[in-house]
């Protein structure tokens, strides 16, 4: 049977971070991120005294929360039960003398996406027309939904099966799937841990790396793992790769563990954030019996990037042996990127509505 399978970043659906439309990897949104993840951490203190207590107040105060009403652009205080803080002629002042006193989070503030992007996106989707395709930035499963019914369907590209599990971003950028063929199973990954310098238990996917069974019409099963590495834009880039690489070893472990990929039906997917010559990616792409998609013969010579600027290739699909050895044709799907040199779907007219800073990444086989 011939079996198309994709890889597509598509920067969400219809809602998205304010902060992440910032073009390329924007140092004002690298700064408002570290200060978010930091007030995110204070705030799970069991006790606000002293220099914590002192740290919150300013980094609330940074961002406008000691004005009346105050607000800022980039993301909002949500306060549900107890009361966290006030605001009065003396300032603001903490109320919460811990995190037992109340409950709430940090959020980051959303904006729609633009409607003609929507519809570049799912030019990208029916233009690729994968059996299996790996969503990167997806923000929901309802979103997928909506997206299927009021995008895809009218381009006669729906799908019968989607599915995403929400990881370990905050933002809202998870990674699913979209397939013409019914979901055994997914197994998440989100609560892996590595053991830090400091001892301490920390999580090693930036998102997941979930694990999707799809069931073929013939019985055989395929088997998806579907990953979006950390990035390169926000932290410095020894600290990025250092993350990056836990990261790939751990999918080269379960790999390892779990399947046998001289005989099983596997795709390991997604936006890795890294070109092949990244040491960070070396565990994984040196994995026997797994090979990149660009390296069939029948690719040879053609360029690989996949990303804004036109020199990286951060996505990636990655087949086991028998998959490999099956490859019919390989693709590079750029016309939903606004960019020089790359000519577009006719309603692409700029970075406003492409369909996304990524290409989506394609290769039929026939098993």
């Amino acid at each position: 049977m011939k079996l198309r399978l994709a890889s597509f970043n598509l920067n969400n659906l219809f809602e998205r971070p304010r902060l992440l439309q910032l073009p390329g990897f924007s140092a004002t949104a690298a700064k408002v991120l570290k200060d978010v993840e930091r007030l995110t951490t204070l705030l799970e203190n069991a006790s606000y005294a002293g220099a914590t207590g002192a740290e919150i107040v300013a980094l609330l105060t940074k961002y406008g929360f000691a004005k009346k009403n105050g607000s800022n652009e980039w993301f909002e205080v949500q306060q549900i039960r107890g009361k966290f803080f006030s605001v009065g002629q003396a300032g603001l002042k903490l109320k919460a003398t811990g995190r037992a006193d109340w409950l709430g989070w940090v959020e980051l503030k959303r904006e729609d996406v633009n409607d003609t992007a929507i519809r570049n996106t799912a030019c990208v989707v029916a233009a690729v027309n994968a059996d299996v395709l790996c969503t990167i930035e997806t923000e929901s499963r309802p979103a997928m939904d909506r997206f299927n019914a009021q995008a895809l369907r009218p381009a006669a590209a729906s799908y019968p099966h989607f599915l995403l599990v929400d990881g370990n971003d905050p933002r809202g950028i998870d990674v699913g799937v979209f397939s013409r063929f019914p979901l055994r199973s997914v197994h998440s990954h989100v609560d892996d841990t590595f053991a830090g310098a400091n001892g301490k238990p920390y999580r090693v996917f930036s998102r997941d790396c979930a694990e999707y069974e799809i069931g073929l019409p013939d019985g055989r099963t395929l088997w998806l793992l579907a990953n979006h590495f950390k990035s390169q834009g926000y932290g410095t880039p020894a600290s990025n790769d250092a993350k990056r690489l836990k990261q790939t070893q751990r999918v080269r472990e379960i790999l390892l563990e779990r399947f046998d990929l001289k005989n099983d039906l596997v795709v390991v997917a997604g936006d890795f954030n890294a070109e092949s010559k990244s040491a960070s990616l070396k565990p994984l792409l040196t994995t026997p019996n797994l090979r990149d998609v660009f390296d069939a013969t029948l690719f040879a010579g053609q360029p690989r990037w996949t990303y804004h600027g036109g020199k990286q290739q951060l996505d990636y699909l990655l087949l086991s042996k028998p998959l490999f050895a099956a490859i019919k044709a390989v693709g590079i799907e750029r016309r939903g990127m606004w960019m020089k040199g790359v000519t577009p779907f006719p309603e692409v007219t700029g970075d406003a509505n492409a369909a996304s800073d990524h290409a989506a990444v394609w290769a039929e086989v026939e098993v």
